[in-house]
């Protein structure tokens, strides 16, 4: 295999000879068993800390409309699949993210153990990955005469084995474990990882050197083609990965040094085209999908200067998190008030120019820093709400992938300890004992800090108490979620307390008014949900969810014209929302115009087939009709679908 010739770096460490093992390189080509040996059983440890996680429950933080009240990914059929990679009512373009979810319930059903089990089984098969891809990163920079630890194998192993250790256990990455809604950040991170190491086979298959011979036959390069279609997957778990074609540019010019002129770049940039073509196509449709759901509305609100000091804190705040794993939240709170003189935003951009400029200072010498610092803040851009998306002002799952860069460099450094240069003879065993407890000492506070992590998460009622006590005092959206739980739970007077809490800390917010409308309609108090449910439409007349609840609460008190005129004006609002027209479909049937309810039960079953009941529903309106045919065709369809109303979590309640 050819592999360029190599050329000795001024201040770098001693040129190594290539090896005829592209990635991996000579160690694990002579000898494999070690080094899956040990990446093996970092997954395998990964795993076993994780178990815990197989007690908890779903959450009411997404895992309702992801899994238990999504009822097409009860089905692998075709239509099932059409809907995975054209549906973007979630607000992004994840289908195969839904395709896990549809083999979990094919094997569970709606055991939260059966997708905790898949989550912790992917995050140590990333974890396996992670080992790979650093000992093949340190290789590749070893074959370039530049390995940070000294061209030492024992080192490259100890730092890649340190590198996945910290991955798998570090407390930061519980969240994209344990919440079951982010399936996505592992989906992602499997093909993203696959990906840079197929780039990694690619780099060494063409030659150390690139060429416009070498880059102008990419395409015919079988681990090319493996990593571009390993990308595009990870695209498909998540739209974070956009970012890869940047990293593997990085990676070009360190430690892969393909790139060593400006010729060069711009062979390499055009080498990248299919990717860039991809991330470009994915963003769009993510911005327009996010936009439909209005999930940026933050954005009109909070000026770009304030944007950029909110996501300068959490990128240094993430480095900290990483060092020191306290104070870790399920929900950030967006700040009321962003200011450059306070500390809290203005030492974030010192410290991100005094590390920037560190790495740049560097870089002739140890260029490994500034292409981690790089890699860091590329894989982080997209989620550090520059282009807000939600309420948040930052998360935990943000940093599983970004993470992998300043862990890289902490397993170097961690090789480099437990095996200094001068480590002959009896003066190196104090130090190594001493490395040794420092290690297994920071390896049992990583596991412990994980498993009280992974608890946090055990239900919805633990986990919003959590957010509530450790969020801070403004935290409008934890108790407003919070009080959803109780309502489930039918403690309507706590239910009404949250909601009233998140309305005095947030009052302009419609979503909390309606949220107390429905509570105070439950508890069967009709005219304080009713004066709720006005105000929350004075606030937002285009509020689906309170006309839709308004409309309910006139069909209790008797008013059934106000109902379907509310009804009405909420299908009117969103067409593409089933729960209004059943909720209309009730309201005629009640009246005795059966022919206004089938045809709104034919609406939702238009908008959703997989709504048994209202098979059910539609089928018993033939039978008044004496339509019996129809009636037994509705009737066998829900029975081929199941009676959806009675499973818990279906999505079908149609009054509050």
């Amino acid at each position: 295999m050819k592999t360029g010739r190599l050329k000795q770096k001024a201040g770098r460490a001693t040129e190594c000879p290539a090896t005829s093992e592209g990635f991996g390189g000579d160690a694990i080509g002579s000898n494999p068993v070690a080094w899956y040996s040990l990446a093996g059983v970092v997954a395998l440890i990964t795993l076993v800390i994780y178990l815990p996680t197989l007690r908890n429950d779903f959450v009411s933080l997404d895992d309702y409309g992801y899994v238990l009240d999504n009822l097409h990914i009860r089905s692998l059929g075709p239509a099932f699949f059409q809907w995975a990679f054209t549906d973007l009512s979630a607000g992004f373009w994840h289908p195969v993210t839904w395709i896990s979810y549809a083999v979990d319930y094919a094997i569970w059903g709606l055991n939260p153990l059966g997708y905790h089990f898949s989550a912790i089984l992917i995050h140590a098969l990333n974890t396996f990955l992670v080992c790979r891809l650093s000992a093949g990163l340190l290789y590749a920079a070893r074959q370039a005469g530049s390995c940070p630890v000294c061209l030492d194998k024992q080192r490259i192993l100890i730092a890649a084995g340190a590198t996945a250790l910290l991955f798998g256990l570090h407390p930061l990455h519980v969240e994209s474990v344990a919440w079951i809604s982010e399936r996505k950040d592992l989906v992602c991170a499997f093909f993203f990882l696959l990906s840079l190491i197929a780039y990694l086979r690619y780099s060494a298959t063409s030659g150390s050197k690139i060429s416009g011979e070498t880059s102008s036959k990419f395409y015919l390069n079988r681990h090319y083609l493996l990593s571009l279609a390993f990308f595009i997957l990870a695209l498909a778990g998540k739209t974070m990965a956009v970012s890869l074609p940047i990293v593997l540019l990085i990676l070009d010019w360190y430690p892969l040094e393909r790139i060593r002129s400006r010729n060069h770049f711009t062979l390499a940039l055009l080498e990248k085209i299919p990717f860039i073509s991809a991330s470009l196509i994915i963003s769009i449709t993510s911005i327009i999908a996010q936009k439909s759901i209005g999930a940026m509305a933050l954005m009109d609100s909070k000026p770009l200067a304030t944007r950029l000091l909110v996501a300068f804190k959490a990128l240094t705040v993430y480095l900290w998190k990483m060092v020191l794993p306290l104070h870790l939240i399920p929900y950030y709170p967006y700040p009321r008030s962003v200011s450059l003189l306070t500390p809290e935003h203005g030492l974030p951009i010192l410290v991100f120019a005094g590390i920037t400029a560190a790495a740049i200072l560097l870089a002739r010498k140890e260029p490994a820093w500034l292409a981690a610092w790089g890699i860091y803040l590329v894989i982080l851009l997209p989620t550090l709400g520059i282009v807000q998306v939600g309420v948040h002002s930052m998360g935990d799952r943000f940093t599983y992938l970004p993470s992998l860069a300043p862990f890289l460099l902490a397993g170097v450094g961690a090789a480099r300890i437990w095996t200094p240069p001068t480590s002959q003879g009896h003066s190196a065993c104090v130090p190594k004992q001493i490395a040794t407890v420092v290690a297994i000492t920071l390896v049992c506070a990583l596991i412990y800090a994980t498993l009280k992590q992974i608890s946090v998460w055990n239900n919805s009622m633990v986990l919003w108490n959590y957010v509530i006590e450790r969020g801070g005092e403004f935290n409008p959206l934890a108790y407003n979620s919070r009080g959803h739980v109780y309502r489930d739970r039918g403690e309507f007077d706590k239910a009404i307390s949250d909601y009233s809490v998140a309305m005095t800390q947030e009052p302009a917010q419609a979503e909390y008014l309606v949220s107390r409308g429905v509570a105070f309609c439950e508890k069967g108090d009709l005219e304080r949900a009713m004066t709720d449910l006005n105000r929350a439409i004075a606030l937002s007349p285009k509020e689906y969810l309170a006309y839709n609840n308004r409309g309910s609460v006139w069909y209790r008190k008797g008013e059934n014209e106000r109902a379907i005129e509310d009804f009405t004006r909420a299908i009117a609002l969103k067409p593409s929302e089933h729960l209004a027209y059943r909720n209309r479909g009730v309201v005629y049937e009640k009246k005795g115009a059966l022919d206004n309810a089938i045809s709104d039960y034919s609406a939702v079953l238009t908008i959703n087939p997989l709504l048994a009941g209202a098979y059910i529903d539609r089928g018993d309106l033939y039978m008044k009709k004496g339509a019996m045919e129809l009636a037994a065709g509705d009737y066998l369809k829900a029975g081929n679908l199941g009676d959806m109303r009675r499973m818990p979590g279906a999505g079908e309640r149609r009054f509050p």
